[in-house]
């Protein structure tokens, strides 16, 4: 955003909004908030560097920028595309009051620019994929750095800071060269074993670099380059990654064709679903949210949610499987605390995986996928060093009863048995969906 500002004015003034109404979206997930306002000061950090800073504005955005474009002579406000509702309503207001040029910074092309040769958008995975890289390849530029002229850089009009809550739990390093950092370690030492460690938490193979990329502290675009760079030099794992970060594409462009997913299942007939409900889901979500469920992967990875604000994403697969396939509980009710821990919480991502897990979604997962939560453990997490991290009460059993400590004879009494039975829980969610394919 500030490339294209810089390139196209001789002057630009670096700006944050403290909107209310965003805020107070947000105002349940105090760790996201903390995150965001420690990536903002250490932008503002960076801009300092350079002889500038990030001038803060408190108020409603349409009302605040207009008052300080006529302030300081400003004639356009450039602004980074933001695809979430309360954001898009936002920029509606602001551009009856501004001349708002809205810059895609958030993706690789704009949302809507892929379309089949129908001229729809795409909703399935594999064909999303191809043309996203075809269109790469005959446009290279899409993916090409580009860095603001830090001489057009104004001053900043004050020196306020963006009040963040304190966050509930420690937060990683923040900013733009932290990120950077962060993917130099990942090509450096693991994405030569990506592909075959990436669903192994207790390895911790994976980038970290979602939190990162949800704030805009590193681009989709330079995390593209670096795998582009990566295959060319042979890194066994880098074409794996691109993929993943081709399905963050995907999930962006199919939420941006079909707003009502927000709410609503893409295969209509599944809202029909008869989900669990009353005290029974209300007792199932308590002991999931709080890693009480008495299946230890299930469990492990609930608490790395809790304690660090993410959570590895085989482990993420697992415990919304367990929520929506097991407990029977609605896919939105998962989503939304997803959503209130997660640091890289972004709507279109959290949204596509639970509609893909719950097997209501556009490339969705069979409905009678259903991941037992104990066969999943002792695939990805053989040795049980992910679970005794975030279990430490069960740390001192043995790999063969690590995954099953109802079993052993030694188990602890301070951790719980199993809230249900995987057997009988899939032959109740096989009639579920049954019910609705059938009628």
């Amino acid at each position: 955003m500030l490339e294209a500002a810089t390139r196209d004015a001789e002057r630009v003034w670096p700006v944050f909004v403290a909107d209310p109404a965003l805020l107070e979206k947000h105002a349940g997930a105090p760790a996201r908030v903390a995150w965001f306002g420690a990536n903002l000061r250490a932008l503002d950090k960076r801009l300092r560097e350079a002889g500038s800073g990030l001038t803060i504005l408190r108020g409603r955005p349409e009302e605040v920028l207009r008052e300080f474009a006529i302030r300081i002579g400003a004639d356009t406000i450039f602004a980074g595309v933001d695809e979430d509702p309360v954001s898009t309503a936002r920029d509606v207001k602001v551009a009856k009051q501004v001349d708002l040029r809205l810059v895609n910074d958030q993706r690789i092309l704009p949302l809507g620019e892929l379309r089949t040769q129908a001229g729809e958008a795409y909703t399935v995975y594999t064909p999303f994929r191809r043309a996203l890289d075809t269109r790469i390849d005959e446009a290279p530029e899409a993916v090409a750095r580009a860095d603001a002229d830090v001489s057009r850089l104004a001053p900043p009009e004050n020196g306020d800071a963006f009040d963040a809550p304190e966050s509930p739990h420690e937060l990683p390093e923040a900013g733009e060269v932290a990120a950077t950092n962060r993917l130099r370690a990942f090509l450096r030492a693991d994405i030569g074993g990506y592909r075959d460690e990436r669903d192994r938490p207790g390895l911790d193979s994976t980038s970290h670099l979602s939190p990162y990329l949800r704030v805009g502290a590193i681009s989709v675009r330079a995390c593209w380059r670096a795998a582009i760079n990566a295959v060319e030099r042979g890194r066994k794992g880098a074409a794996t990654w691109r993929g993943e970060l081709a399905w963050r594409e995907f999930f962006a462009h199919v939420l941006a064709a079909h707003p009502r997913l927000a709410s609503e299942s893409f295969r209509r007939e599944y809202d029909s679903l008869e989900w669990t409900a009353g005290p029974a889901a209300d007792e199932a979500l308590a002991a999931w949210r709080m890693g009480q469920t008495g299946f230890p992967f299930v469990d492990a990875g609930m608490r790395q949610l809790v304690a660090t604000g993410w959570m590895h994403n085989r482990a993420r697969l697992v415990t919304a499987s367990f929520l929506v396939k097991d407990a029977g509980v609605d896919w939105r009710r998962g989503e939304s605390v997803y959503l209130e821990h997660l640091l890289d919480a972004d709507t279109q991502q959290n949204n596509g995986n639970w509609q893909w897990i719950a097997g209501v979604g556009t490339d969705a997962a069979p409905y009678f996928r259903i991941f037992n939560p104990t066969l999943q453990a002792r695939k990805f997490d053989p040795d049980g060093a992910y679970v005794r991290r975030w279990i430490p009460e069960l740390a001192h059993l043995p790999d063969k009863h690590i995954h099953e400590p109802w079993r052993a004879p030694g188990a602890s009494p301070d951790y719980p048995a199993p809230i249900l039975d995987p057997g009988e829980a899939r032959q109740r969610t096989l009639s579920r969906y049954a019910a609705v394919r059938g009628s």
